[in-house]
């Protein structure tokens, strides 16, 4: 029993300290993930030793849950489009160019530095080298409109993360031409597999069962079992999640409300577990780690803004590819709960990681935060005026909806009475529509919404979305 109050309070302590660094790191214009890192350390023995990776244990599964979860919902916000996984030849040629610069060099720095093995230099160097989808998107979207140079440069960061997360695997299983060869097989496999079968497997759960957020559970049951069922076969845990996402991606996206749900349970509750977990897993760096790290930093950094430069990018804006995310921390703490890491290059890694993130968030950098799009209220949104007045002819009401499908009914005041849709007037006589008034057609029960609502807020309102159209107010109801 004291046990289980240890841990909820422990969970409790770092969930809080986690969203506060978060916030933190947020306010001072850094990925919010480095401000849960660092939260971590600060709490980790490398600084207060008050929490330590042992404390951990006592709730690990939420920890080992929370790499899943961040990694499945990378898939489905960072490979879901597929424009952006048809590589020109130049970006192939970028990619190779990247990857295998930024290997050989941070190989070279561990052969020189360190004792590691080969299977543990070749696991950094890919951590190392990866570079991550969702930071960079995030930066490049801070500039502004997306010209075809930052398109390509989501497509070499793409390929770079996918080919990154095959050989990673092949590494962490045991490294041989087989492995590598079933790792690649495997990704095809369930990939196919998944886009295929698996979104109708879901739809047939969604008709068939009357519980409530049976689609919702089954999902997260997925995400759960099948990494660990892939680990029993040989393959990472982690990166099925990821791949899982990839092949959910659509299923997820057009059922926002699920989505949602999913973003609130990983991003409000397993992944700052997660992301807090890793800086507490470090200890205090010795003068030789900070060597190491500046030397990692400095060896995958370098081609990295070289290729920049290749591609066009000029002054901050070459720091581009220096991003690194969530992927790049589970596949680094996957290294050490594999003992292929010590706790000294786990900390030495980690410090270059975290300092490499800073660097790219310096390319482009955003005066405030943008909100998320479900976070939206209504009134800060631009929205379609398809009204039309009580007293206008239905020969005219006729036109507008055939254009719009539906449209709001308001009186004198701007206030809303009801709605008619293009189906209202389908069977109707042409003679008859230049006669009558709109009011004869009209649907009384249009649906009103206040301004001040978020998209979420409506997007979860059941009744809603079967409504052709919505009247949103203003606090005078007009």
């Amino acid at each position: 029993m004291h046990e289980t109050i240890h841990a909820a309070v422990l969970v409790g302590m770092l969930l809080l300290a986690s969203k506060i660094g978060e916030e933190v790191a947020e306010r001072i214009r850094l990925p919010g993930f480095i401000g849960s890192v660092l939260a971590g350390l600060v709490l980790s023995s490398a600084v207060l030793g008050v929490v330590t990776p042992e404390d951990l244990e006592s709730a690990s599964l939420l920890f080992m849950l929370g790499i899943n979860f961040t990694l499945f919902l990378a898939g489905i916000e960072e490979l879901s489009n597929p424009s952006l996984l048809v590589p020109r030849r130049q970006d192939i040629i970028a990619t190779f160019l990247l990857l295998s610069s930024s290997m050989i060099s941070t190989l070279a720095v561990l052969w020189i530095l360190t004792d590691v093995s080969l299977r543990t230099a070749l696991g950094i160097g890919l951590i190392m080298s990866i570079i991550s989808a969702g930071p960079l998107m995030k930066i490049l979207l801070s500039k502004g409109i997306l010209g075809e140079r930052e398109i390509a440069a989501m497509r070499v960061c793409l390929l770079v993360e996918i080919v990154s997360l095959i050989l990673f695997n092949t590494v962490t299983q045991g490294f041989n031409v087989t492995k590598l060869v079933q790792s690649a097989a495997f990704v095809a496999l369930v990939y196919m597999v998944g886009r295929h079968y698996l979104d109708e497997i879901l739809i047939f759960i969604e008709k068939h069962m009357a519980v409530k957020e049976a689609p919702f559970a089954i999902v997260v049951a997925m995400v759960i079992m099948a990494g660990y069922i892939a680990e029993a076969l040989g393959f990472n845990a982690a990166v099925t999640a990821l791949l899982l996402g990839v092949f959910l991606s659509e299923y997820m996206e057009l059922r926002p409300l699920y989505l949602e749900r999913i973003r609130a349970f990983t991003y409000g509750f397993l992944e700052p577990l997660f992301f807090i977990g890793i800086g507490v897993h470090a200890i205090r760096p010795s003068a030789t780690t900070l060597v190491i790290s500046a030397a990692l930093l400095l060896a995958a950094s370098l081609p990295k803004i070289a290729i920049a430069s290749m591609e066009g990018f000029q002054g901050r804006e070459r720091l581009i590819y220096l991003a690194k995310g969530g992927v790049d921390a589970a596949l680094l703490l996957s290294l050490l709960q594999a003992k292929l890491l010590g706790y000294n290059m786990y900390t030495a890694t980690l410090v270059a990681v975290i300092a490499s993130t800073i660097l790219s968030s310096l390319s482009f950098r955003v005066s405030e935060r943008k909100p998320d799009a479900l976070r939206l209220r209504l009134h800060d949104i631009d929205l379609d005026m398809d009204i039309i007045h009580v007293d206008e002819r239905a020969e005219y009401a006729a036109k507008i909806v055939s254009e719009k499908g539906a449209a709001v009914v308001v009186d004198e005041y701007m206030r809303p009475v009801g709605y008619v849709t293009a189906e209202d007037f389908v069977e109707a006589d042409p003679q008859l529509l230049r006669r009558l008034p709109l009011r004869f057609f009209l649907r009384t029960e249009v649906p009103i919404v206040p301004a001040d609502k978020t998209l979420v807020e409506i997007l979860s309102d059941i009744s809603l979305l079967h409504e052709p159209i919505i009247a949103v107010v203003n606090d005078r109801g007009e």
